[in-house]
């Protein structure tokens, strides 16, 4: 029976693989998207540091020497040189000596605002004496001359400004300024994701040295409106604006004690490991959610648990999903992923099993496409090597690799071949006609090897075990799109499957 069983599990697999399959070659796929669509709104569910390392701005990030110090603490009173007028530092400056280092998002949320060239010209008259002929004799005369200039329209240089929604609702905006010159990489209305780069620190606006002015806003900065980085007191129009009582504090709170709070750190997570690799992304692009200070990566994950992050990880829900199980339930009988006759057999708290969860995963494939931007940079490379280990063993992996090189090689091989005879070619044709034929070869640049997922996929289909909380994490990042292709390394698995089956 139990073999029996296993021949139905598989042949079930295969043809699910197989209307993949048919899908994947009817239907063009769409490229690659990195960010998701401008009418979703992401969820702020992790927060990360904006320089630093990303759970400890004091430490370097990975590629980086040097971590970072407070250099001007949050509501820190600074006098004008020139007017003597006080302003309060609604923010918190992070300095490491040097410029041009990443600049991060804190969460995920909307781009509001990005000025990657914040200086304007403007017309500045100014007194001279003009040369003048009066009765015949030479004199001067005072005269106004204006004369185009650049200024910075605010102490805040380049800056960026990003709308966080909190789990509860909330709206948070982060502010990024004195941003180096050419180094914005988002856009008003780009969607980012915690920990994605948005720019590098620099010196823009008036800053004496290059460093982050981060601000976090609990109400929308209005751009017309007189609160601006107390830099400006050293603006030349100072005594002409008006100013701001002292006392009136915009609403901000404290960016240090704010991420203090709400940076993700989990206590049971070894860094470095692939548990931590996978979960830490899948919380960041809020796949996953927990509110504890632990992640349990081992535990065998519940159906209620597993249902929310298939709806998170496909935007399988509607602006009325909530985060229960019922709600999520509801959102994949909607999408098709689940049969309404199955309701009454659907329990939150009864485990998954690991090829259970492969099926579900592969029927919201056919749907659409998982998105996430902080699994998206995981390299394509070491998600393949991940999950073979993982899910079928290393010597599958090792053998995996292996067969990855050996395609890429024979196309490399083939493509080197095709370029020698269109050269004989073109030779020949030279030949003919008299002339001197060019012996000068085509430079082929060496095949990319392919992640291959077989042994894990095959592993996992046919696999009663239940699957844990960092395995989740790691099937969806297998079921993402990484780069520029057109499919998924596990779409890609289930299509040789089809085939081979």
């Amino acid at each position: 029976m139990r073999a029996r069983g296993s021949k139905a599990r598989k042949r079930r697999f295969l043809r699910n693989a197989g209307l993949l399959a048919g899908i994947l070659t009817l239907h063009a796929l769409p490229p690659f998207a990195p960010q998701a669509r401008a009418d979703e709104v992401p969820i702020a569910g992790a927060f990360v540091f904006p320089i630093g390392d990303e759970l400890d701005f004091k430490k370097p990030a990975p590629g980086e020497t040097v971590g970072y110090r407070v250099s001007d603490p949050y509501l820190a009173v600074r006098k004008s040189r020139k007017s003597g007028h006080r302003r309060v530092h609604y923010g918190t400056d992070f300095s490491c000596g040097q410029g041009g280092l990443t600049v991060r998002a804190i969460a995920a949320g909307v781009v509001e605002v990005s000025d990657g060239n914040a200086m304007v010209k403007v017309r500045r008259a100014q007194r001279i004496k003009l040369p003048a002929v009066v009765n015949g004799k030479r004199t001067y005369k005072w005269g106004t001359q204006y004369r185009s200039v650049t200024r910075w329209r605010t102490g805040w240089g380049n800056r960026i400004v990003i709308r966080h929604t909190l789990p509860d609702g909330q709206v948070v905006y982060s502010l990024y300024a004195h941003l180096k010159s050419h180094s914005v990489l988002v856009r008003k209305g780009d969607v980012v994701a915690a920990g994605q780069a948005i720019a590098q620190v620099g010196r823009t606006g008036r800053a004496t040295a290059p460093h982050l002015h981060l601000e976090i806003r609990t109400k929308r900065v209005d751009e017309s409106s007189l609160v601006a980085d107390p830099d400006d007191s050293e603006s030349d129009e100072e005594a002409d604006s008006e100013e701001k009582p002292e006392t009136e504090i915009p609403h901000t709170v404290d960016p240090v004690a704010f991420l203090v709070d709400h940076v993700i750190k989990f206590k049971d997570l070894e860094p470095g490991s692939w548990q931590a690799r996978y979960t830490l992304a899948a919380v960041k692009d809020g796949m996953m959610n927990t509110d504890k200070g632990s992640f349990d990566p081992d535990d065998e994950i519940s159906r209620g648990d597993f249902y929310g992050a298939l709806v998170n990880a496909f935007h399988l829900g509607t602006p009325f999903t909530k985060n229960r199980f019922d709600s999520n339930l509801d959102a994949l009988i909607d999408s098709g992923i689940l049969d309404a006759s199955s309701r009454p057999r659907q329990e939150e708290h009864d485990r998954v099993e690991r090829s259970e969860a492969l099926e579900l995963v592969l029927r919201c494939l056919d749907r659409g496409m998982a998105r996430g931007q902080s699994m998206c940079r995981i390299a394509a490379d070491q998600l393949a090597r991940d999950f073979n280990v993982q899910f079928a063993g290393r010597d599958a992996a090792n053998d995996a690799d292996r067969e990855a090189r050996k395609l890429a090689e024979a196309e490399t091989d083939a493509l080197r071949k095709a370029s020698s005879a269109r050269v004989e070619r073109r030779a020949k044709e030279a030949r003919d006609r008299g002339a001197s034929a060019s012996k000068r070869r085509e430079k082929i640049q060496p095949v990319r090897p392919v992640p291959i997922l077989d042994p894990g996929f095959e592993s996992l289909a046919q696999s009663k075990k239940n699957l844990t909380r960092a395995e989740v994490c790691l099937l969806l990042a297998s079921a993402l799109r990484l780069g520029t292709s057109n499919v998924s390394a596990l779409e890609r698995a289930a299509t040789r499957a089809a085939k081979t089956g």
